[in-house]
């Protein structure tokens, strides 16, 4: 199965996606559609036409992938240098998307700390939600999408002292 978005790139309330399998998988999630809701509206299919073939789509892919990768780079460094002293690690850099996920210390409660870090005004997400058993270690999800370069470092400083 391969899962797409238009929500991300174009914008946040513009709800267009795609989903696209094969076999089995295929047969029973176009079922499960059918009941759902039957077709996507025709003023969604047709803003998503109107989007994708746009002239100015491609250089928009290309200006916000660059910010994005500016942002996540501006927080990879923000956390190497505040948050990897103190045993919170990123399992990977992503190559794409809007959040960078950290490994925390064994022990840690990721949704303690989430709720002392919006106290403090850093809004982060803890790890746990997003897994579908019990995670192997405590995550947080940290996102990049909305904040500038210059915001992470103070953000991630303040993070490290809540740890």
């Amino acid at each position: 199965m391969h899962l797409s978005s238009l929500t991300k790139a174009a914008a946040p309330s513009l709800r267009i996606g795609t989903l696209t399998a094969r076999g089995p998988a295929a047969a029973r999630l176009a079922a499960v559609r059918v009941v759902d809701d039957f077709v996507v509206a025709r003023p969604l299919q047709e803003t998503a036409v109107e989007l994708l073939g746009a002239p100015a789509w491609p250089r928009h892919l290309a200006r916000l992938s660059s910010a994005l990768r500016s942002r996540r780079d501006a927080l990879a460094a923000a956390v190497q240098q505040h948050l990897e002293p103190r045993g919170v690690h990123p399992p990977v850099i992503p190559h794409g998307g809007l959040h960078l996920w950290v490994r925390l210390p064994d022990g840690t409660d990721d949704v303690d700390l989430t709720a002392r870090a919006r106290d403090h005004g850093i809004v982060i997400g803890a790890g746990r939600p997003y897994f579908v058993t019990e995670p192997p270690r405590p995550h947080l999800r940290l996102s990049y999408a909305s904040m500038t370069e210059d915001q992470f470092g103070p953000a991630v400083q303040r993070l490290s002292g809540l740890l």
